[in-house]
């Protein structure tokens, strides 16, 4: 049995089976419908089972059929990964990574993107900021979407790769807390001394789901923008710690309300299935959770580290 010719006429059935017919999965080889008909035919002989069912009317793959073409398929996946790792040894385009993040991830998506871009110095990296939903990744706009909270996504498209945990700490400048009165819970904050990032949940407690704003004195999908007001005395702002850490270290905020602290929001890097993923996309999850566990953040807990 010949090994070679039986790569590549099982990656010629994948085609076939993905195309749900020969006419397309030809024209997608290069080839003709008759000339890939014979060569199924006889990948068919040499390993002694029906994989197609076929006729004028009716195309279907058999019992077996789906079973080789389950490891066809694992086979032109390797093939794929293999020649993408060679492309970027080579020095050649070592593929394309497009990654969305919502804001509060932005700054740690940063350090994230000046490793990686050390260590695949021929992969191009695209990075753009998005509300953390998984449309971007349905559109085919993006290969990962970082995402911070407790839902995950209820697509049978979508994997969730948990990379840990981020804390999140309610802030104020010293200067608001001189000149207010701080309320005894955080429900009590007065809309107008509250900022609110437009995709975060409220500064509510878990316990305490009545307390709804109507109108906060601040609202922005801008976690920048957000830290500014809170530093400029606006408001109390819930932050990230490793974002804000900095600024309750140097004084600049103020802590408050610890004991009502939310517990960590889980981080996931949210990608379609396996299958669908590039070689490129599948080496930035792997660094992202290297990364983080190296990385020490304030307030973040890797998933290797997680309980």
């Amino acid at each position: 049995m010949d090994n070679a010719e039986n790569l590549v006429d099982l990656y010629l059935l994948t085609l076939v089976v993905e195309a749900g017919g020969f006419s397309a999965a030809a024209q997608r080889a290069g080839t003709t419908k008759s000339r890939l008909s014979r060569r199924i035919i006889e990948l068919e002989e040499r390993l002694g089972a029906q994989l197609l069912h076929r006729n004028a009317r009716r195309f279907s793959v058999t019992a077996v059929g789906e079973q080789v073409y389950r490891q066809a398929l694992l086979i032109r996946e390797a093939a794929a990964a293999a020649e993408a790792a060679a492309n970027e040894i080579k020095g050649a385009a070592g593929g394309h990574v497009r990654v969305h993040a919502e804001s509060r991830l932005l700054p740690m998506l940063e350090g994230m993107l000046e490793g990686f871009s050390r260590q695949h110095p021929y992969t191009r990296i695209s990075a753009m900021q998005s509300d953390g939903g998984v449309e971007p990744l349905l559109e085919q706009q993006a290969d990962i979407v970082l995402a911070m909270g407790d839902t995950l996504p209820d697509s049978a498209d979508i994997v969730a790769r948990a990379l840990g945990s981020v804390q999140h700490v309610l802030v104020a400048s010293p200067r608001l807390l001189a000149q207010t009165e701080q309320p005894a819970h955080p429900d009590q904050i007065p809309d107008q001394h509250y900022l609110s990032h437009a995709a975060a949940t409220s500064l509510r407690s878990p316990a305490s789901a009545s307390r709804r704003r109507s109108s906060p004195r601040f609202v922005s999908n801008n976690v920048s923008a957000l830290l500014a007001a809170a530093r400029a005395g606006m408001g109390y702002a819930r932050l990230p710690r490793y974002l804000c850490h900095a600024d309750l270290q140097e004084g600049r905020l103020r802590a408050v309300f610890e004991a009502q602290n939310k517990p960590p929001l889980p981080l996931h890097a949210l990608t379609l299935q396996e299958r669908a993923m590039s070689q490129a996309a599948m080496s930035f999850v792997q660094f992202a959770r290297r990364h983080l566990a190296l990385s020490h953040l304030p307030g973040v807990v890797a998933v290797d580290k997680a309980a």
